[in-house]
């Protein structure tokens, strides 16, 4: 885990290359040296030392030297694909996954990309010919940005880098699943599913057993690993499986005794004796203009959605930090995938058709809201999260479900992550019924900072100082950000004064629902922004 940043065809190269790994410093404990293959082509990384900290340098050649690799994540199955490389004649200098990707784009070329179970942002340059390949994981769990001028490209970890850098051209940002060279950008994996297709009906044994897996492969074999835990279905399923060969992690939970998820929180730490920390929330209420602006600088977004959840992540990595961890695993993409969300909850309830299609969408925007959330809050604090329902199993396992397994009606309502329930009968002494049987409640209101989707101290506080005049001055300003609330224009307004919002063009993607025409969605109303009603 680390930040990168690569130069092709840039002058003075090695020197840029050098200023955006210095704007990347909080990315990790150490800087790697930066390496220049070719003329007008460096390399470099800010590197969190996880996996073979001692000789996972960075940029790593693969082993027949051909082929050179800065990389951001880790890749989860590096065992196995070196085992696959030796078998044709590789040979490895270190136990670093970065050298196996290195190796395993020399013998496969983009093939390569198929085979890798991780969260992953990389860019290799071939040594012999100069040219290169930069891909992104199929959900974009790691960013990977770029400028491009008529014949160079830039990539870095973050934006903010790259707009200081240079003034010329805007940041772009590689899509999730894709990959791009010279003279190409093109998908290499989608996840989006055909409606038309057959679907499956629920085998708890089986997902239980591709869960475990998923959790145990990310638990880092030769460091401790901390929890982000809410109390919530997803949260809990993650610490149960952890536990299950690291019985002593510790679980960080946000907020006290008044919090909503407190009581879920406190159940199962005492049925199985978890080590449960508490992070006070008091510190969100201090100096707010700061935090917010503290908060969107961090993201990098003015997504409300995105800045409140961001509170709570930083704040939870700044106390896992503290206390010395380097790796936490986390929930995210249970919500998504087996439709924990109301629209999703609805969307399946009428069909397979409309569920998929809302499904999708939430899929496609998750790399600019909570995994954006996560990178960004996590990094911040030299941590790495990481998120087990994102391993290709758990995925394919619940895009293959029938809507009648995933939602299930439950006193006239539709009710979502039937499924994940399910594994909860499988563990009944360890696993609580009672937060089996919960709604979703997103993080920033269950550690008790919001009151509701459009509720809470932030909205307040925009509410209370953003003058009606200075909020249509602002509209006008950032026209093309299509702001429909003071709260989103309150953190606009605090990113815009960290760096050039108007040369970073997929900010002006809004991450908003199209929902289909299906029954009970005026049940919706209450989580729409009103002036979207």
């Amino acid at each position: 885990m680390c930040g990168i940043a690569v130069a092709i065809e840039w002058d003075g190269a090695a020197t840029i290359v050098r200023q955006l790994v210095d704007g990347l410093s909080h990315r990790g404990d150490i800087s790697d040296p930066i390496v220049t293959p070719w003329p007008n082509v460096a390399m470099g990384t800010r590197r969190l030392r996880i996996v073979d900290g001692a000789h996972g340098i960075q940029p790593q050649i693969s082993w027949d030297g051909r082929i050179l690799v800065s990389f951001n994540g880790e890749i989860y199955n590096h065992a196995a694909l070196r085992r696959d490389l030796e078998a044709e004649g590789a040979k490895f200098r270190t136990n670093s996954d970065t050298e196996v990707l290195a190796t395993a784009l020399s013998h496969w070329g983009p093939k390569a990309l198929g085979r890798l179970n991780g969260m992953f942002a990389f860019v290799a340059v071939d040594i012999g010919t100069g040219q290169f390949l930069a891909a992104r994981d199929p959900f974009g769990v790691k960013p990977l940005y770029l400028i491009q001028s008529e014949i160079g490209f830039l990539f870095c970890s973050e934006i903010r880098p790259l707009l200081s850098a240079t003034e010329k051209g805007n940041v772009l940002m590689l899509p999730p699943g894709h990959l791009i060279t010279r003279t190409k950008c093109a998908r290499f994996k989608s996840f989006e599913v055909d409606p038309t297709q057959a679907t499956a009906a629920n085998d708890p044994a089986k997902l239980d057993r591709l869960l475990a897996a998923a959790v145990h492969c990310r638990i880092p074999p030769d460091l401790p690993v901390a929890l982000m835990f809410s109390g919530g279905i997803d949260s809990t399923l993650v610490a149960h499986y952890a536990r299950q060969i690291r019985p002593d992690a510790p679980a960080y939970f946000l907020g006290g005794p008044n919090a909503p998820d407190y009581r879920h929180a406190v159940r199962y730490a005492g049925m199985t004796d978890l080590d449960l920390r508490f992070v006070s929330l008091e510190s969100a209420s201090l100096d707010t203009p700061d935090l917010i602006r503290e908060i969107a600088i961090t993201t990098e977004s003015f997504e409300p959605e995105v800045i409140r959840g961001s509170l709570c992540t930083y704040l939870l990595s700044q106390q896992v930090h503290q206390d010395g961890y380097r790796v936490a695993l986390c929930g995210e993409g249970a919500d998504e995938l087996f439709a924990g969300y109301v629209p999703l909850e609805l969307a399946f309830a009428d069909s397979n058709v409309a569920g998929i299609f809302v499904r999708n969408q939430h899929l496609g925007t998750i790399n600019k809201t909570c995994l954006q959330r996560n990178d960004r809050c996590g990094m911040r604090f030299q941590l790495e999260l990481r998120e087990p329902f994102f391993d290709p199993s758990v995925v394919d396992y619940a895009l293959g479900l029938d809507s009648t397994a995933v939602v299930e009606n439950v006193n006239g309502r539709a009710r979502g992550k039937a499924p994940l329930r399910a594994l909860y009968d499988l563990y009944s002494e360890s696993l609580p019924i009672s937060i089996r049987d919960r709604r979703k409640v997103p993080m920033n209101e269950g550690c008790g900072f919001d009151t509701s989707q459009n509720e809470g101290p932030w909205n307040d506080f925009a509410e209370q100082t953003v003058r009606d005049r200075d909020f249509e001055d602002g509209k006008r300003r950032f026209a093309q950000f299509d702001l429909l609330s003071k709260e989103e224009f309150l953190y606009l307004d605090a990113l815009a004064t960290s760096m050039d919002v108007f040369r970073v063009p997929h900010l002006t993607a809004r991450a908003r629902l199209v929902f289909p025409a299906v029954k009970n969605s005026e049940i919706l109303r209450p989580f729409m922004i009103p002036e979207t009603i």
